[in-house]
């Protein structure tokens, strides 16, 4: 087994950022940071911090990108409601961990650039496994590296992230594959499932 990764962020898509915010936000008792926009991959976002370099990220469409080839990634323009899609490691070296992963059988891509612009016009970049290839219906996380960009998840929001729960139907056979590669275990479940169960300022809140 390899040494655990570590969580980066947490993906909760929504076919409408803005609503979804609010609603979040009443709900947690909190406010969330800005987001921006992401280039060529059709999406904008919103970032709460839950500390320890760990945040949540709403992810939608962005209106203002309306020619993307492939269409907006997570297929956000096709959904109805927001649901946690997707979870994202960091590597200990982003070859060695994405090679540790097709070891065993998953193919998560290439490794590609990430960018989002700020509010600001200011630009964030990272290297990221590709976020058009989601296996195992999100189970499998993506990885991430900042090389050494600011973290979005650096600062409290008052937030934390209190346990983290995968569901996938083969679970018995994929959970050793995660061991091996430094991933949690899975746990049965009728379809493919993320389930997030955060401490807030207004009590647990679990999204799925």
């Amino acid at each position: 087994m390899s040494r655990p990764l570590e969580l980066d962020h947490l993906l909760y898509a929504t076919p409408d950022v803005d609503a979804t915010v609010a609603d979040l936000e009443a709900r947690f008792g909190v406010s969330f940071g800005a987001g921006g926009r992401h280039p060529g991959w059709g999406t904008r976002n919103r970032i709460l911090s839950l500390g320890d370099r760990r945040y949540l990220e709403v992810i939608g469409p962005d209106d203002e990108q309306t020619e993307v080839e492939g269409g907006p990634i997570l297929e956000v323009d096709r959904l109805e409601e927001p649901r946690m899609a997707w979870w994202a490691v960091r590597p200990f070296l982003m070859p060695l961990t994405c090679g540790e992963f097709q070891t065993v059988g998953f193919l998560p891509g290439s490794v590609v650039t990430g960018r989002r612009t700020r509010e600001d016009g200011s630009e964030l970049s990272w290297q990221i496994t590709d976020p058009r290839v989601r296996l195992l219906g999100g189970v499998l996380p993506l990885v991430i590296d900042w090389e050494g960009a600011e973290h979005p998840g650096a600062r409290s929001s008052g937030v934390t992230l209190q346990r983290l729960r995968l569901e996938h139907p083969d679970h018995e056979s994929l959970t050793p594959l995660f061991h091996e590669v430094g991933l949690p275990g899975i746990e049965p479940g009728e379809a493919p499932a993320i389930i997030a169960t955060l401490a807030t300022p207004n009590g647990e809140v679990t999204l799925s």
